[in-house]
């Protein structure tokens, strides 16, 4: 079971049976429950994590004590390579939005294993320029005047990345909270719930089961 949920991982979906077989002795699976700490802001840096069900958060604390929502990475997403490539951390708290199970492959294997395989290097290089797009999406979300605007411009980030269509719209496939919309946005989680009930209101969006589904986009385009 834990050989057919890695298979379809983006990283690994290029490799031939024999290749994956090189490699799947490196990884360790692990279980979390929903609201758990995965890793600590102290503990960047030793192993690369592949999400391979569930969705999890990576948040970072300010020296006001407040925190910032950086990213949410679903299954097939994976996170720590870049500690692991250039040894500088970025420390973070990286925590389960819900049940999840997460692939831990340590240091020392991911350069004698996974760096030296030139297909599994290529996906690293296409995610990491889809990171640089995403973070350069994000600062110019951040630049918008309005709170209301960033609010908008981050609940269509949020449908291009986890939308499901369906006839109405962009259903969020994320029970994302208030406070974690105000976090990833820059703003207040007060400020979240009146601009949701605002856009409810103006038929923009409808809220089902605790996700949002995007019924005009244009209303939400700064």
């Amino acid at each position: 079971m834990k050989t057919e949920y890695i298979r379809r991982v983006p990283i690994f979906e290029t490799l031939t049976e024999a290749e994956f077989k090189t490699l799947e002795h490196v990884f360790v699976v692990r279980s979390y429950k929903r609201n758990q700490v995965i890793l600590l802001e102290e503990e960047t840096g030793k192993f690369m994590y592949i999400v391979l069900a569930g969705k999890i958060k990576v948040t970072k604390s300010t020296e006001g004590g407040k925190e910032n929502l950086l990213a949410i990475h679903q299954a097939g997403d994976f996170f720590g390579e870049m500690a692991l490539l250039d040894g500088r951390t970025s420390p973070a708290t990286v925590s389960a939005m819900e049940d999840c199970r997460i692939i831990l492959i340590a240091s020392a294997d991911f350069y004698n294993y996974l760096m030296r395989n030139e297909k599994v290097v290529q996906q690293i290089i296409q995610v990491l320029c889809s990171r640089l797009r995403h973070a350069w999406g994000q600062l110019q979300r951040l630049t918008y005047g309005t709170a209301e605007a960033r609010i908008g411009a981050g609940l269509m980030q949020l449908a291009k990345r986890h939308g499901v269509h369906d006839a109405r719209g962009i259903i969020i496939n994320l029970r994302i909270t208030h406070q974690e919309l105000a976090e990833m946005v820059g703003t207040a989680r007060e400020t979240v719930t009146r601009t949701l009930a605002a856009l409810k209101k103006s038929g923009a969006i409808q809220i089902e089961h605790r996700r949002i589904v995007i019924l005009n986009p244009r209303a939400l385009t700064p």
